[in-house]
């Protein structure tokens, strides 16, 4: 007789249970399956469209309202932020006010000229003379009053810095033909020209009389601080201007204002006012566009001031909408522009007599009712499971015909399992056995098929488990005592080196900042940096032949010699003795021939002169005039090989110069293809980050290109950097 494998005789009591079961009950439930679900489609779909259409014009009534709400809060917050302009403005026209009424209390102040200056920076108080007043000339009185109006800077500097960001100047024009201004202009590469080029400069000088501006006529006109119209400013920009007058001692002196470009006025006041695909726009008394969301069209911002209610025959909607809107309402109503149907909404701006208005397109509206036709699929998807199982039911009542089939399987199937499983209950507690530890239990099965080669296997693997864990105990003990040890050491060697976190907060010439990237835990490159003789700062970055433990403890008996004979030496620039001295000691006992190369820099803090000398090491680099460049090196050798004499170099350091120190870890790191950093690319990346003036911001930048540059290559070497910018000596 043939003996089965465990998987024939499962599968075979599977398949006679199975068939049996699936031929008496499946040929009903696919019918009722099939028949509910074709109803409940069909159902779905009708209360879907149902639903939809009476929640359309719910949905649409809602945005409407909430449209409404968020145009009234955005009009209340710009009518703050106006009211806050209007507010510096009085404040500029007192405090111009009491300087020139109180000339004992201020000292004269001369500010930069616009004819003898031959640019003038942005955030820079200056003042400018009229045509008309430098061919009349200055008199005494009046050059006596304008260095008393000097003083008017020490309110725009500090009043400035709540604009800065956006294109804006805030100036007073007298009436006398002087003009005191700061201007803003936005820049990411520091301080830029209020100029926009020379032409505009020469302009400037030679024909801008501010009592011509549009700005300075308002400002006669009125009391207090007034908006003006859209016009066109000096720079050539739309410009929108705040003004009021401001007096003397014999009455009416001149105007003060702040200027706003209508394109950062919109980035101001409107970049968060409605979503991305709606439009957002003020509308002076005169029906005119102050500012918008819309670079052209109808509701664009233009100098020629069209007034948007004679646009009766083109735009009849937006016609009707903007006399409501001059006429300061507030309220939501539908209208057609350029074709299109949009739920325009407009409050009043208090302070400014003008109104905000914010459109939506009809479409946008749409989106809730297709939400509605989501959740009601939703729904429908539960009706359809609530369905599904109404026909389990019905099946399960079906299968009581089945009963006497059922328990004869039941009865024959328990039979069956009982013997097949036996042995295999006694493989299952064998193994959870050997699971938990017991190495020694040996299995005893006897059945002639798959489960007695199993338990033969489970027996053998016991054995090879006992062995393997014997090992493993052993082999883990060993790597855990070396990484302990690892690491005691790389913390050993960082507690070596200097902090690199504020180390001389006392001293003011100079700032110096050090980086260490090792390849293992341990590592080869030191750097190190203190004060001798109170007045020298000493600096030093090496590399050490070879890597791991040897060459940290190399690195540490390195670092030792040369501070001891720097710190010994009468004279700490004479680093040719000193490198000699040094590298006597470190050939004595050099019997594993290691080597390391040195770079040693001291820098004079009294004058900025900077001595360095190097052994075999890479060439530093110095800024000076904001571009990077190698210092020049003498021939040299290595230290702790050869006795050898050494030579150093100097040259003297202006303030703000600095020096970029660095390992061959840096030039010779790899990317994925094996190409090197290189010296050269060094140079490229700094002169590419020289406008970074920190060392301890400069070289995380700089490590960070090298990553970049290295992809996921794994790092080959140790990555040392030091940073030193020279300050010069604080003023007493």
């Amino acid at each position: 007789m043939v003996k089965l494998s465990i998987r024939g005789r499962v599968l075979l009591l599977l398949l006679a249970s199975v068939l049996i079961t699936l031929m008496a009950v499946g040929g009903l439930a696919f019918y009722v399956l099939n028949t509910t679900k074709i109803t409940m489609l069909a159902q779905s779909e009708a209360v879907g469209q149902f639903l939809a259409e009476s929640m359309g014009r719910k949905a649409a009534s809602d945005a409407k309202n909430d449209l409404q709400e968020m145009t009234r809060v955005k009009a209340q917050h710009l009518s703050r932020e106006l009211m806050m302009v209007k507010k510096d403005v009085a404040y500029m026209a007192d405090s111009l006010q009491l300087i020139m009424t109180s000339p004992a209390q201020y000292r004269p102040r001369k500010l930069p000229d616009t004819q003898q200056e031959p640019d003038i920076l942005s955030e820079t108080v200056y003042i400018h003379y009229s045509p008309e007043l430098q061919s009349r000339g200055i008199d005494g009185n009046l050059q006596r009053q304008i260095a008393l109006a000097g003083n008017f800077a020490d309110v725009l500097e500090p009043l400035s810095k709540y604009y800065r960001g956006y294109r804006t100047s805030l100036y007073a024009g007298s009436r006398d033909g002087y003009f005191i201004c700061l201007d803003i202009v936005p820049s990411e590469q520091g301080r830029a020209s209020i100029y926009p080029s020379p032409e505009v400069r020469q302009d400037f000088i030679q024909t801008y009389d501010h009592r011509e501006r549009f700005w300075y006529k308002l400002g006669e006109q009125t009391d207090t601080p007034a908006f003006s119209d859209i016009y066109r400013g000096a720079e050539g920009k739309l410009d929108v201007t705040c003004a009021m007058p401001y007096y003397d001692g014999n009455g009416f002196a001149g105007v003060v204002g702040i200027s706003y470009s209508v394109d950062d006025l919109y980035r101001t006041f409107l970049a968060d006012a409605i979503k991305q695909d709606g439009i957002s726009f003020v509308m002076d008394s005169h029906g005119r566009v102050v500012f918008s969301s819309e670079e052209e069209g109808v509701l664009a911002a233009r100098l020629d001031g069209t007034d948007i209610r004679q646009l009766s025959e083109s735009e009849p909607d937006m016609a009707a909408a903007a006399q409501r809107m001059v006429a300061g309402g507030n309220d939501v109503m539908s209208v057609i522009m350029n074709g299109k149907k949009y739920y325009l909404a407009f409050a009043p701006l208090e302070g400014a007599n003008w109104s905000f208005g914010t459109m939506l397109e009809a479409q946008t509206v749409m989106t809730p009712v297709e939400r509605v036709k989501d959740a009601v699929l939703e729904k429908m998807t539960e009706l359809q499971t609530t369905g599904q199982s109404t026909i389990n039911k019905f099946i399960c009542r079906s299968a009581i015909l089945l009963i006497p089939i059922l328990l004869l399987l039941i009865y024959s199937s328990g039979l069956m399992a009982g013997r097949l499983t036996r042995p295999i209950r006694q493989l299952e507690g064998g193994v959870r056995e050997i699971a938990a530890g017991n190495f020694d239990k040996k299995l005893q099965i006897s059945t002639g098929d798959e489960i007695e080669n199993l338990a033969e296997s489970v027996n053998s693997m016991s054995d090879d488990l006992k062995l393997y864990t014997e090992n493993l105990a052993q082999v883990a003990a060993e790597k855990e005592r070396s990484r302990t040890e690892l690491e005691v050491a790389a913390q050993i060697q960082q507690d070596m080196l200097p902090g690199t976190r504020q180390p001389f907060p006392e001293r003011q010439e100079f700032s110096i900042y050090a980086l260490m990237e090792p390849a293992k835990d341990v590592g080869g490159d030191f750097y190190d940096f203190y004060i001798v003789q109170d007045n020298y700062l000493v600096v030093t970055i090496a590399d050490v032949s070879g890597k791991g433990v040897p060459a940290a403890l190399f690195m540490a008996k390195c670092q030792s010699v040369l501070k001891s004979c720097i710190m010994g030496a009468k004279s700490p620039e004479n680093l040719g003795a000193i490198l000699e001295k040094a590298n006597r000691e470190l050939c004595q006992n050099n019997e594993a021939a290691m080597f390391v190369t040195v770079l040693v820099g001291v820098l004079d803090l009294r004058n900025g002169h900077f001595t360095y000398a190097h052994c075999g090491h890479c060439p530093p680099l110095l800024q000076h005039e904001g571009r990077y460049e190698f210092l020049p090196l003498p021939k040299s050798y290595v230290l702790g090989l050869w006795e050898r004499p050494y030579t150093q170099k100097s040259m003297e350091l202006s303030p703000g110069d600095m020096i970029f120190l660095y390992t061959d870890g840096v030039s010779e790191a790899m990317d994925v293809d094996g190409n090197l950093f290189t010296e050269p690319r060094i140079r490229d990346t700094l002169n590419n980050l020289s406008a970074e003036r920190q060392p301890e911001k400069l070289l995380p930048q700089m490590l960070s290109a090298i990553r970049q540059y290295a992809g996921g290559e794994e790092q080959s070497d140790d990555i040392t950097m030091v940073g030193l910018r020279y300050d010069g000596r604080p003023e007493k």
